[in-house]
């Protein structure tokens, strides 16, 4: 991605439009589907590093449908990448308030808790950060995302134990989450604990064979343990090598997907 940061934007599905009674309906569905079109060609813009382009057309969406929550998170992407290439602090402000609007319209939009959570931090409001992502997991205690999002926090501030809690807390919500499996095996690897890595990397693969970057961490702890003194690939015992630390939670790439 040629922009500074590397968050993700949120290409929407468009409608399939069948056969529509009601005249209102029908103006609806049009907007959406316009605003889904200037929303794509926005992504695209975006992906090519033409910012100030990308910007015009996630306006564009958010006029034809002012509570599309993904063209505003977009809106608020573009304007933190601006931000972030020109130092200009208006831009990251208007970053700011859009995420926040985006989770007024869609409580529960991940990209936009972990944006907004990304951008206090550097700009020096670590705690509300934490208080940010701490809310959005009371409010909905059955769901994963914002467990993990408050694992990676934990994770980059040292307490990786903390960290661990969390996400076997999420586990037991729902064993097979390909989130929180990848998310355990990055602390785990950060605490230096390679074999349990490796199987967190592994249960995610199992689940979505389709993820090339887990793949890769799984072939690279296996070659990493075939190569440790002592390793006993029936008993899975190691020495533990510790690994480097994970990208930083409010770093330029802070929205590594798995």
């Amino acid at each position: 991605m040629s922009p500074t940061t590397n968050s993700p934007l949120r290409h929407q599905t468009p409608f399939s439009v069948i056969a529509l009674v009601l005249l209102s309906l029908a103006v609806s569905t049009g907007c959406k589907l316009g605003a889904n079109r200037h929303n794509s060609i926005g992504c695209q813009a975006y992906n090519q590093g033409q910012i100030t382009t990308a910007i015009a057309e996630f306006n564009k969406a958010i006029e034809m449908d002012p509570n599309d929550a993904d063209a505003i998170y977009n809106l608020g992407a573009s304007y933190y990448a601006l931000g972030k290439q020109t130092k200009n602090l208006q831009a990251t402000q208007s970053a700011e308030q859009l995420y926040r609007r985006t989770i007024a319209i869609d409580d529960q939009h991940q990209e936009a808790h972990r944006s907004l959570a990304v951008l206090l931090i550097e700009t020096g409001q670590e705690q509300y950060a934490f208080d940010l992502i701490n809310a959005w997991k009371n409010r909905y205690p059955a769901s994963t995302e914002p467990v993990v999002e408050l694992a990676k926090l934990y994770q980059e501030y040292g307490d990786n134990i903390r960290a661990a809690d969390l996400l076997v807390d999420a586990l037991k919500i729902n064993p097979n989450d390909v989130q929180v499996l990848a998310a355990m095996g990055s602390v785990r690897e950060a605490q230096g604990q390679a074999t349990l890595a490796l199987d967190s990397y592994a249960r995610a693969l199992q689940v979505n064979p389709k993820q090339p970057q887990i793949a890769a961490k799984v072939a690279s702890l296996q070659n990493q343990l075939a190569q440790q003194a002592g390793y006993n690939s029936s008993t899975g015992v190691n020495t533990n090598t510790a690994t480097p630390a994970p990208t930083r939670y409010g770093s330029a790439t802070p929205y590594q997907k798995f």
